[in-house]
């Protein structure tokens, strides 16, 4: 009969790392509901009884609970109760998991383990840490009973404390039983120093253990059901489509390839579709003229069939060997025209989706639009926030159908090189950006020194101040500023992104003070040229940190530094050559400016995070016109020579409106 204290110690140990490792990895709660009645089931054939098993749990499962709740609340604050438990319920059910996998190795004895560990050429130093780690949680509970029975032996009945009491108790004893239980750690340590510690590197041991066949097995299942369980959660088993990505079918708009619309040449005659994957392929963009969208998907085969157009993308590895961009950029399109595209390997296609190009210029001065700007987008809690943002964006989106694109002033995720959260990005906002143009400048948080992750990400224009490229992709210099200054123009709008990190700290120290001086020297050159060769009615610039702060008093000195740079080395261009309106983000709050020389100033914010650089109350700088702690969107509008800005909040409430003629 299958006993679990009669398999090899390696075995269970092989067994513990399994299960834990998934839990760990896995987000998904039916997933990880699935492991933990594994772990049960598996201690329970290996002959613990449940009963048992709570028992032996119970010391812990009260803290998970408490766990739970603070989640709960945490989690729930500024969003869904629903969301909340879930997001708490998932982490509690890690916690549980591991727990009850490690009582897998309780049913052995800790020096089996250790002779395990040595047969199979462990170093002795990690074999005794783990022996010691064996030892540690019961001298942990051997020190919290010591002190509990001496509580109560002074006069403290503990049972009928009120609970206040018992958890100001608990507090109290927390730091001296754990700093006891370490004090007695470390003489077993110190006693294990004593008895000659590897003084014999080559001892031989009365007992030697033998892998049994049922060993093998274990330890060979295990890790692949594990592996399995982890492919599955990450959509590697069961992709779908051959070129990877969230299912047509998901509940987020269908962004099955992370697709992501954007102009790198004139946006009356090119679009450039980029779409994102796991897989490597050769990717392939298929068009056709007009509106090909039905509820028949053999009806939309037969049409892309009969008149598209195709071209091969592009493929950039974005992470070597595990994530990769494929970009195409269509050309010769005609003027204000509709048009449908998918992307795929030639066999399997994503949903088609459609875009509109531009009018020509000579019609488009006269013709009415509008885009949508987005400030920061990052979260506090990513599963929680992006799915906000995504019902944030979502909204925007459906309001505004119409517009011709969207720029967002960077800050979109929170950890630059992180693929997971620029999925999240894409895949969240992706009925918008799949469907209208995206245009985008990098925030601090996209950038380590250079935003180097972001560029591979995003197809931009390269028309900014020339640059250095390295033939490796995956050593872009610093000094290369493709994408990351650029501009462009729609209708009588000239718009111009700056990326406003070129002052951070990070940057000079890379590149050295020479070079880096020679840089922004560079930017302020083409900038010059570019405003002044302009002949539109409107100019517009966009970047990450604002010029003029709601708070100069930055923690973080460099932010001060920017601001200061951005005023002494841009605006005084944009003043010089027209600029009416500058679109930012960076302090997570909505703040309009009065006509500073005759640019109006706005700072958008669109995520979850809320600004740490105002607190309400707090005395504003005097060109401060406007200011609102909601989330925002903002709809700038242009017909002929009158500018409209409005602010839009949660719901569609309007926080504010800005026009200028």
């Amino acid at each position: 009969m299958f006993r679990l204290s009669r398999l090899d110690p390696r075995t269970r140990i092989v067994m513990v790392i399994s299960i834990s490792t998934a839990a760990m990895i896995v987000k998904d709660l039916i997933l990880l509901t699935g492991i933990l009645l594994f772990a049960v089931i598996t201690l329970a054939a290996g002959g613990v009884e449940l009963k048992k098993q709570l028992h032996q749990a119970r010391a812990v499962l009260g803290m998970i609970f408490f766990l739970f709740i603070l989640q709960s609340f945490f989690a729930w604050i500024g969003g869904s109760l629903l969301e909340g438990a879930l997001l708490a319920g998932m982490l509690s059910l890690r916690l549980l998991i591991i727990v009850v996998s490690a009582l897998i190795i309780m049913t052995g004895e800790p020096r089996d383990y250790l002779l395990g560990m040595v047969q199979w050429k462990m170093p002795y130093e990690i074999a005794y840490m783990v022996l010691i780690g064996l030892h540690f949680f019961p001298i942990l509970k051997e020190e919290a009973l010591d002190v509990y029975y001496s509580i109560q032996l002074r006069g403290t009945e503990m049972k009928k404390t009120s609970l206040r009491k018992k958890l100001a108790v608990y507090l109290k004893i927390s730091l001296p039983v754990l700093a006891g239980a370490m004090a007695r750690a470390k003489d077993v340590s110190i006693s294990m120093e004593a008895r000659c510690f590897r003084i014999k590197p080559k001892r031989t041991y009365m007992r030697k253990l033998k892998l049994k066949l049922r060993d093998i097995l274990i330890m060979v299942v295990f890790p692949i059901a594990a592996v399995l369980i982890i492919m599955t959660a990450k959509g590697v088993l069961f992709p779908g489509p051959s070129f990877a990505g969230p299912s047509d079918t998901d509940q987020n708009g269908g962004n099955d390839q992370e697709i992501v619309l954007s102009w790198t040449g004139e946006p009356s005659s090119t679009q450039t579709v980029s779409w994102h994957g796991k897989k490597e392929y050769g990717g392939i963009l298929q068009w056709t003229k007009g509106e090909v969208l039905t509820n028949d998907p053999k009806e939309e085969e037969a049409l892309f069939e009969e008149n598209a157009n195709e071209k091969k993308a592009e493929k950039t590895e974005v992470r070597e060997n595990e994530y990769f961009t494929y970009s195409a950029e269509i050309t010769g399109l005609k003027a204000d025209t509709k048009y449908s595209y998918r992307v795929g390997d030639g066999k399997n296609w994503s949903r088609p989706r459609t875009f509109s190009t531009a009018p020509k210029e000579e019609e488009n001065a006269e013709k009415v639009f509008s885009f949508i700007y987005m400030g920061d987008i990052q979260y506090e809690l990513m599963d929680r926030d992006y799915k906000k943002w995504d019902r944030f964006a979502d909204h925007a989106y459906r309001k505004n159908a119409d517009a011709a694109f969207a720029l967002f002033g960077g800050d979109m995720v929170v950890n630059n090189a992180e693929i997971e959260e620029y999925e999240a990005v894409m895949k969240y906002g992706g009925p918008m950006f799949s469907n209208m143009s995206i245009m985008t400048t990098p925030g601090n948080h996209e950038t380590s020194i250079a935003p180097y992750t972001y560029k591979r990400i995003f197809s931009l224009p390269e028309n900014g101040p020339a640059g250095n490229k390295e033939t490796d992709q995956s050593q872009t210099k610093s000094a290369d500023l493709s994408e990351e200054v650029y501009s462009f123009d729609y209708g009588d709008c000239h718009i111009v992104s700056l990326n406003s990190n070129l002052f951070l700290e990070e940057r000079k120290n890379d590149m050295g003070e020479g070079e880096w001086q020679k840089m922004n020297g560079d930017v302020k050159e083409w900038l010059t040229l570019d405003l002044s060769e302009s002949n539109k009615e409107w100019k517009i610039a966009f970047m990450h940190h604002p010029p003029w702060p709601v708070s100069e008093d930055a923690e973080d000195y460099s932010d001060t530094e920017v601001y200061r740079m951005i005023r002494e080395n841009w605006v005084p261009i944009f003043e010089k050559y027209g600029i009416d309106l500058v679109l930012c983000g960076h302090q997570h709050i909505y703040m309009r400016t009065e006509e500073i020389n005759g640019i109006t100033y706005i700072m958008g914010r669109s995520g979850e995070k809320y600004s740490r650089y105002y607190k309400k109350g707090d005395p504003l700088p005097s060109y401060v016109k406007t200011l609102s702690e909601e989330k925002t969107y903002q709809v700038v509008s242009i017909k002929g020579n009158r500018m409209t800005v409005e602010s839009f909040g949660s719901g569609g409430k309007r926080v504010d409106k800005w026009t200028k003629n």
